[in-house]
C-alpha cells in the first residue's frame, strides 16, 4: 500500500544523499514532515526485536533500522554528530523507561526528536517525533529551561495587535484577504506554506473571531495537548481548510503559518523561542523567521468538567506579540537534562 511519505523516500533513495549532508528544507522533494517521518518509521520499526544487544550494538541496530526506513545508505560507521541525523535533522533516542536523559547539549528548538519505545521484551511498541520546542513543554522539572514565557498587559477583549504582516512575510508568501472556500479546501493545515494561498493577518482574525462563545471539549485536567487539538480542528474549519491534520511542526497549522496558543491561565508557554525572535523558521526556509509568525492566542472558561467556552482571541505578528504580552525572560541550562515522558507518550504513533 502506497503512503503519503513514500514518494519521498523514494526521491531519497534515488538521489542519494548523505546521511550527514547539511538539512533538507521543507521544499524540497526529499523533506519528510513530522508525522510522515513517523509514521515512516513506525511502519519499518515497530515490532523489531533489540532484546540481547548490549547498549552499544543496541543504538547501531537502531540507527540501521532508520536508515533502511528511509531510504538512506547504512554508512559503514556511524558518527559522532549533532544531530546524529544532520540530513533529516533529528536526533534518536531508544528508550526502556520514560527517563528521557540528554547529555552535554541543549535542546534545539529547530531540531527534530525520534524517541522509540520498547516493551518489557525489548521489542520497538512506540515510535514519536517531537520538536525541541515540544520537548520543553514536556519538561515539568524545571531542569531543562524555565522557558519563554508572557502574559498579557491587560485584558481589553479580542484584539488585532497589527493589522498587517511583517514586511518580510508580504513579500515572501503575498497573503490574501480572501480565497475561494473551494480552493482552500484544498490546502491541508499541514503543507509548507505557498505565496498567494496564504490568509492575510487581518483575514485570520475576522474569521478567528467567529469561535467567540464556542465550546471545546475537555478530554480532561491533564489532557493540555489534546484540548488543543480540539482547538486547532474548530480554527482549520473557520479558515475553510481541508480535513484537519497535525503534523506535530511549529507553527501548529503551518499552511498559514500560524501558531495556536489555548489559555485557560494567564501565563502563555513559548517554548524555547521567542516570538520576536530574528531566527528563519526550519519549516519555511530562511527568509522567514519566527518574528514574521503569526501567533492566535485564544482564552477560554470552563463551563464544567468536560466543556470550555471561547472568550477572547488575540492574534498578533511574533514581531509585535510583546505589544501586547508581557515578557518573562527564559534561560536555558546546559547540562544533562532529564525529562520525564508522560505514560501516554507513544499512545499516538501514527502508522501513515
Amino acid at each position: 500500500m502506497t503512503r503519503p511519505f513514500d514518494s519521498a523516500i523514494s526521491a531519497i533513495r534515488m538521489s542519494g544523499p548523505s546521511l550527514y549532508d547539511p538539512p533538507v528544507s521543507a521544499d524540497s522533494p526529499l523533506y519528510l514532515t513530522n508525522d510522515h517521518l513517523e509514521a515512516a518509521l513506525s511502519r519499518h520499526m515497530l515490532g523489531r526485536s533489540l532484546a540481547g544487544l548490549p547498549l552499544r550494538t543496541r543504538s547501531k541496530v537502531a540507527k540501521t533500522l532508520v536508515c533502511e526506513a528511509l531510504g538512506y545508505d547504512v554508512p559503514a560507521s556511524f558518527r559522532k554528530s549533532q544531530p546524529r541525523f544532520p540530513h533529516p535533522n533529528f536526533d534518536l533516542y531508544v528508550q526502556k523507561s520514560n527517563n528521557l536523559q540528554i547529555w552535554n547539549e541543549e535542546v534545539d528548538p529547530e531540531r527534530r526528536y525520534v524517541v522509540l519505545g520498547l516493551d518489557d521484551d525489548d521489542s520497538i511498541a512506540g515510535v514519536r517525533v517531537v520538536t525541541g520546542q515540544e520537548l520543553a513543554l514536556l519538561d515539568t522539572t524545571g531542569t531543562l529551561t524555565s522557558k519563554y514565557q508572557a502574559s498579557r498587559r491587560k485584558s481589553n477583549g479580542s484584539t488585532l495587535v497589527n493589522p498587517f504582516d511583517t514586511l518580510p512575510f508580504v513579500q515572501s508568501m503575498k497573503p490574501v484577504s480572501a480565497l475561494e472556500a473551494r480552493l482552500m479546501g484544498l490546502i491541508s493545515p499541514v503543507s509548507v506554506p505557498r505565496p498567494g494561498t496564504v490568509l492575510s493577518i487581518s483575514a485570520i482574525y475576522s474569521r478567528l473571531l467567529q469561535l467567540i462563545g464556542r465550546e471545546i471539549q475537555d478530554p480532561g485536567a491533564t489532557q493540555e495537548r489534546l484540548r488543543g487539538v480540539e482547538l486547532q480542528r474548530l480554527i482549520c474549519s473557520e479558515l475553510d481548510l481541508a480535513e484537519y491534520a497535525d503534523g506535530g511542526q511549529f507553527p501548529d497549522i503551518l499552511s498559514q503559518a500560524l501558531e495556536v496558543k489555548l489559555q485557560l491561565s494567564p501565563t502563555v508557554d513559548l517554548g524555547l523561542v521567542s516570538p520576536d525572535s530574528a531566527k528563519p523558521v526550519l519549516e519555511l526556509g530562511e527568509q522567514i523567521a519566527h518574528r514574521d509568525m503569526r501567533y492566535a492566542v485564544v482564552y477560554a472558561e470552563r463551563i464544567d468538567y468536560a466543556r470550555l467556552r471561547v472568550t477572547e482571541v488575540v492574534v498578533c505578528s511574533g514581531a509585535h506579540f510583546f505589544d501586547e504580552f508581557r515578557r518573562f525572560e527564559g534561560r536555558v541550562q546546559n547540562r544533562k537534562l532529564q525529562i520525564r515522558l508522560p505514560r501516554d507518550f507513544f499512545e499516538i504513533t501514527s502508522t501513515g
